[in-house]
C-alpha cells in the first residue's frame, strides 16, 4: 500500500513476519506496543491485500478487489477491528477453551475503558461462530481475508481443533484454497 506510513514500515521490517509479530504483541503474547496498536489493521490489511493480488495473478474468474478495499480508513476501522477481535477469540477459543493467560493478554490490550472490557469479556464468555462473524463480513472478500488472517495467527502451532476451526472459517467465509494458500504464505506459515 503505497504511501501509508504505518504499512510501509511493516513492510521495512519484514513484511508477514513482522504482522505476525504485531498481531502477538497485540493479542498479548509479548506484550503491546504503541505501533502494534495502531498498526496493526494496516499491517493486517496490507498483507490480506498482497495474498489476494497473488492470488488474482493465478485466477481467470477471481473478481478485482482494489487496495482501497484493504484500507483502514476511520469509517471501517471500528467495524473491521470488532469482527476481526472476535474472530481472533473465536480462534483462540477453537481448542476448547481461552487461557487465563490469553483472557487478561487480551483485557490488557483494553486499556482502561470498561465498555470494551465488557464487550470483549462477553466475546470470551460466549465467542462468535464463525457463521456469525462470516454474516458480518458479508459480501466483503477484503474483510474476509484480514479476518481469515488475522484467526490464522493466533492458531499459530495448529491443533487439530484449530485445524477444522480455520476450514470451517474459509468456508463460511467463502474463501477457496487458492487464496487460503496465499494468505498463509504471506504471512509466513
Amino acid at each position: 500500500m503505497n504511501g501509508n506510513t504505518t504499512t510501509d514500515k511493516v513492510a521495512k521490517i519484514g513484511g508477514g513476519a513482522a504482522a505476525i509479530g504485531i498481531l502477538s504483541m497485540i493479542f498479548g503474547r509479548n506484550g503491546g506496543s504503541s505501533l502494534a496498536k495502531l498498526g496493526s489493521l494496516a499491517a493486517i490489511g496490507s498483507l490480506a491485500y498482497q495474498a489476494y493480488q497473488k492470488y488474482q495473478q493465478n485466477q481467470t474468474q477471481a473478481a478485482p478487489v482494489s487496495e482501497e478495499n484493504f484500507a483502514v480508513t476511520e469509517q471501517n476501522a471500528q467495524a473491521s477491528s470488532q469482527v476481526i477481535l472476535q474472530a481472533m477469540i473465536a480462534a483462540a477459543a477453537s481448542d476448547g477453551a481461552i487461557s487465563e493467560q490469553e483472557k487478561q493478554a487480551i483485557l490488557g490490550e483494553a486499556g482502561q475503558d470498561p465498555e470494551l472490557h465488557q464487550w470483549i469479556e462477553q466475546a470470551m464468555y460466549q465467542p462468535a461462530t464463525v457463521q456469525q462473524i462470516a454474516a458480518q463480513v458479508g459480501n466483503n472478500p477484503a474483510l474476509a481475508a484480514q479476518v481469515y488472517l488475522a484467526a490464522r495467527v493466533v492458531c499459530a502451532d495448529l491443533a487439530r481443533k484449530e485445524i477444522v476451526f480455520l476450514a470451517d472459517l474459509a468456508e463460511a467465509l467463502g474463501l477457496d484454497d487458492a487464496l487460503v494458500e496465499q494468505l498463509e504464505q504471506q504471512a509466513g506459515f
